[in-house]
């Protein structure tokens, strides 16, 4: 009895979605301030370096501080709002826990995510960064769209999201910022710079600290009155700077994150009256839902009569996480042209959680992890640049070497773990996770300025790069005392090649081709020998025509930036259901394979007007059609045949402003709006999801802030998020067509409002 257990909750742990396993040459002219009237330039560091927005061949989307805070941008789901082409995707888990997919490139079960995040130029494999808690004391922002393949430490075929800590400067200040809101929201932030000696060692501490009451209660018997969706956050960043010497700079950065909550309020959006499942290899028969929890009949019924913020769970939720990173970045300038620099990290993540599948009161699905951690990766990184110019500036130029490691901390994993009938008809089991992922990749970049080799070619630029990886990834999974490990390897070349010109002052146009690679990995429950235990790297290949442009017409200044892309998408990695015999057994597992071939084209623009001094409009557009063109084999196109292509809401646009006012000895007056809407969009990976669309949405936010209040350096201020209180899925767990039969959904956050107050200090 104990090996059908066994291989039963082997079954039904690899076999369902369920459980994890664990830029756009378009500026956010968002972010755009005035200054004498016009629009201020935007530097962004995208081919790592500085430069101009305007000026850079490549699809950036940057939001500056002010930006944030004016848009309401707090965690995943708001920035995937106000970024084109960005979407975020909710659901099967904490709500903290969100992934992005950039241009339709998104994570399949079990495969690693399309868009890498950074922070300080580090790559961040534990997705701690864009989560509530973490939009504190950052330079900016930078969403990079599209195939992101030679300059960053990792391949991304979706893009990169750059968050960029504020560094110390030779100057002493600071801030503190706090604001209080409905669900008794309080929150604090604060920064100090300190140059302890002029231009030579710099501290800067920042940190931020938050709690908020949940706003989605139970109702039930078992936890009443006990809130979800809430939060309680405290994290805290030091930056050091020495420059021992000229030329050298040695800037080290350690931080700390930690947040304890009740969970997400999942709610029950559909059942399955003929859910179960079919236990005839086991002897058992088919076993249906109904027979064992006969309310599953009425459950919907009631959670529809209830409205989404008020659930009853059969689990006591929780989700506890800490994290913490040390960052070194060293440059030396060799010459006054070549600079060395090296960025080195290393972090810890640790996690633990509970979480009720089914969002019922009865034990259809749930996990928690109580003495062990979820997820506990350790992660390693190291980068070595060489960086410079040529020819008396004709060429710039960066070449180096990555590498990664990624160990797991043994034990981690679920320690309870139910999906019916594990938990009603056979115990609940437990399953354990160990993984090891290495990456090394050599690289190259260089620009070249044609017009320093003829005047006839003035304004045109040429650059090229390519990077070569190898990558090894090992799993191993230890579910209710029955082990299965694999690994896989796969080594690939990336290139980029790109054409710029400056058609005329403020006018820019480029074309550039390029490609990305994903990687393969292994599917752990699978034996050696089949056909699925491994699957391949996704590669998205590209070509994108950008053209920008910053200009004035009769005193009023304005910016318009458009991009238009198509890429070719091949080896895409989708989730299939298979026949598989294990330890005698034939089970049908999920894996993660190749499936298919697409297409995925589309627009994104951006834009900011200043038609009176004072006053700025901002709006941005992007259009996505994706498509399968070709399936692998008949097997992938029996689960692919009708399904959306996931995670690409055709249209999206925002629309807002700023104005701004003196009010003499007053202050400034500031009054913002913005309001965000996107389509339908697809979370489903096959045609067996049930829930196939979520529905279109937009939310409105806005602020009155009074700065300077006085002549002092004090700001004081109103704001309001979704102020029309829309309340719509924005996540989806689909297990309707799994033995459970329910949907999950997760909704959009209520209108919130409050008070914010804010003090400058120093220089």
């Amino acid at each position: 009895m104990k090996s059908m257990r066994s291989a039963l909750a082997l079954a039904l742990l690899a076999g369902t979605s369920l459980i994890p396993t664990m830029a756009h040459a378009q500026t956010a002219a968002d972010d755009a301030t005035q200054q004498a009237g016009g629009l201020d330039d935007i530097v962004v560091t995208a081919r790592r370096r500085e430069e101009n927005l305007q000026d850079v061949p490549i699809a950036v989307t940057a939001f500056s501080p002010e930006a944030l805070a004016q848009k309401g941008i707090t965690d995943r789901t708001s920035l995937a709002d106000n970024t084109p082409s960005l979407f975020t995707i909710n659901g099967g888990y904490p709500r903290e826990f969100a992934f992005f997919a950039l241009r339709g490139q998104g994570p399949a079960f079990g495969s690693t995510p399309g868009v890498v995040n950074y922070f300080a130029e580090v790559p961040n494999s534990v997705n701690i960064d864009g989560r509530t808690g973490t939009y504190y004391d950052l330079a900016n922002v930078q969403v990079l769209a599209g195939p992101q393949g030679t300059l960053f430490g990792k391949n991304a075929t979706g893009g990169n999201i750059l968050f960029e800590p504020a560094k110390p400067t030779s100057e002493f200040g600071g801030y503190v910022r706090a604001e209080y809101g409905n669900y008794n929201n309080r929150r604090a932030e604060g920064a100090i710079n300190v140059p302890i000696v002029t231009d030579k060692v710099l501290l800067r501490v920042a940190g931020s600290i938050g709690r908020r009451d949940g706003y989605t209660i139970d109702v039930g018997t078992k936890f009443a009155g006990k809130d979800y969706d809430d939060l309680g956050y405290e994290s805290v960043r030091v930056g050091l700077t020495l420059r021992p010497m000229d030329g050298v700079e040695i800037y080290t950065m350690g931080r700390y994150f930690h947040s304890a909550t009740n969970g997400g309020g999942t709610t029950l959006g559909a059942f399955k009256p003929t859910a179960g499942f079919d236990a005839s290899a086991f002897g058992l028969g088919f076993l249906p839902v109904v027979a064992f929890y006969p309310g599953m009949a009425t459950a919907v019924a009631q959670q529809q009569a209830r409205g989404p913020r008020r659930v009853a769970y059969d689990l006591d939720q929780f989700s506890d996480t800490q994290y913490w990173q040390v960052i070194n970045q060293t440059s030396i300038e060799l010459t006054d042209n070549i600079k060395l620099r090296n960025i080195i990290s290393y972090s810890q993540f640790r996690n633990r959680y509970a979480y009720d599948y089914d969002a019922t009161m009865f034990p259809l699905a749930g996990q928690s992890s109580q003495s062990y951690d979820t997820n506990a990766p350790n992660y390693f990184t190291e980068e070595l640049q060489l960086q410079g110019s040529a020819f008396g500036g004709a060429i710039d130029f960066s070449v180096g070497g990555y590498l990664d490691r990624q160990t797991w901390e043994d034990p981690a994993g679920i320690e309870t773990f139910y999906q019916f009938p594990l938990g009603t008809v056979l115990p609940p089991a437990q399953a354990f996770f160990t993984q090891t992922n290495k990456s090394e990749a050599v690289f190259g970049q260089a620009t070249v300025d044609l017009g320093t080799l003829s005047p006839s070619l003035t304004g045109l630029s040429v650059t090229g790069g390519l990077r070569y990886t190898w990558e090894h990834s090992f799993v191993s999974q230890n579910i209710s005392g029955t082990v299965v490990a694999g690994d896989a390897n796969s080594d690939y070349l990336s290139y980029t090649a790109t054409l710029d010109y400056d058609v005329s002052q403020g006018v820019h146009a480029y074309i550039t081709a390029r490609n990305a690679f994903k990687s393969g990995g292994v599917n752990g429950p699978v034996p050696v020998g089949s056909s699925f235990r491994t699957f391949p790297p996704e590669k998205l290949s590209d070509i994108e025509l950008g053209l920008k442009s910053q200009f004035t017409i009769g005193g009023v200044a304005a910016r318009a930036n458009l991009a238009v892309y198509r890429g070719i998408y091949d080896n895409i990695q989708r989730t299939t259901v298979e026949s598989i015999t294990v330890a005698g057994a034939p089970l049908l597992l999920n894996v993660t394979r190749s499936a298919a071939k697409g297409k995925i084209q589309g627009l994104e623009f951006n834009g900011s007007i200043v038609p009176v001094r004072g006053l700025t409009i901002n709006g941005s557009y992007s259009y996505i059609d994706a498509k399968y063109t070709k399936v692998t084999d008949a097997s992938a196109g029996a689960i692919l045949a009708g399904s959306p292509f996931p995670f690409t809401p055709e249209h999206k646009f925002s629309i807002g402003g700023i104005y701004e006012a003196s009010l003499g000895g007053i202050g400034e007056l500031v009054l913002s709006a913005n309001y965000v809407r996107q389509t339908e969009v697809s979370t489903a990976q096959t045609n067996a999801s049930f829930y196939r669309f979520l529905p279109a949405y937009g939310v409105l936010n806005a602020g009155i802030d009074l700065r300077n209040v006085g002549g002092s350096p004090l700001d004081i201020g109103l704001f309001v998020t979704n102020l029309t209180d829309v309340a719509k899925p924005v996540g989806v767990l689909d297990g309707y067509n799994t033995a459970i039969g329910v949907v999950g959904l997760t909704y959009s956050e209520p209108r919130m409002f409050g008070v914010r107050v804010g003090y400058r200090f120093g220089n």
